[in-house]
């Protein structure tokens, strides 16, 4: 994105109306062409599946575009950080979910599991489709929940202790960790989703919730 331009998209709306018509446009066309570089690799390789999910971008309102624009850019980024070759066969519908939940979401900390998640399918092409749904109902405060009990598992992996603090040291970063104690809400929701089940006087994951923190971290080096 444009250094002189930052995007602050906890205040997307003040900043629509804080910066010039002008500058808003330029900030707009760069937010399309980081969107069209990063996307460049997928279209090269699978022309159609690449020209979908432009098409899909395209449609979207401007600020949605810049929000869109950055997740990729960051998936992108977490993609080529992991030294692995992208693949060239992402599931567009993987693709146009996550561009669609994060062109909408203004949170730091879902914003970056949302980058995650896209960075896996653009490496791995694994991300099952439940765990978009399961992301998009997801606060916050549950993100940071569903952490903390996971960091409480007595058989964590490599993979999930980087999950684990990925998502930890991002709260931390925000202040979510200062949330006070958590309510009967969470834990009922969480375990609605299956993404954790009570044992004795305790909550521990459950496969599913083991497999979704693990999809919703940076692709491996490994």
């Amino acid at each position: 994105m444009n250094d002189e331009i930052s995007v602050d998209v906890a205040g997307l709306g003040k900043l629509a109306k804080a910066i010039p018509n002008k500058a808003w446009v330029q900030l707009v066309d760069t937010a399309c062409k980081t969107f069209r570089e990063c996307i460049a690799p997928i279209t090269a390789t699978t022309s159609g599946i690449g020209r979908l999910i432009e098409a899909k971008f395209n449609r979207f309102v401007d600020a949605e575009k810049l929000l869109a624009a950055d997740t990729m850019a960051r998936a992108r980024e977490k993609a080529t950080r992991s030294k692995k070759a992208a693949g060239g066969n992402v599931r567009p519908n993987i693709v146009i979910a996550i561009l669609e939940a994060s062109a909408t979401e203004t949170d730091s900390l879902l914003r970056d599991l949302w980058s995650s998640l896209l960075a896996q399918e653009i490496v791995n092409q694994n991300v099952h489709p439940e765990f978009a749904t399961i992301l998009s109902r997801l606060s916050p405060r549950e993100a940071y929940f569903l952490a903390k009990v996971a960091e409480g598992q007595r058989d964590k992996t490599a993979a999930l202790k980087a999950a684990i603090a990925n998502i930890l040291t991002q709260s931390v970063s925000l202040g979510i960790v200062r949330i006070g104690p958590i309510d009967t809400f969470t834990t009922e929701h969480l375990g609605n989703l299956g993404l954790i089940k009570e044992r004795g006087t305790s909550w521990v994951l459950t496969h599913t919730g083991h497999s979704f923190i693990q999809a919703v971290t940076s692709p491996s080096s490994e």
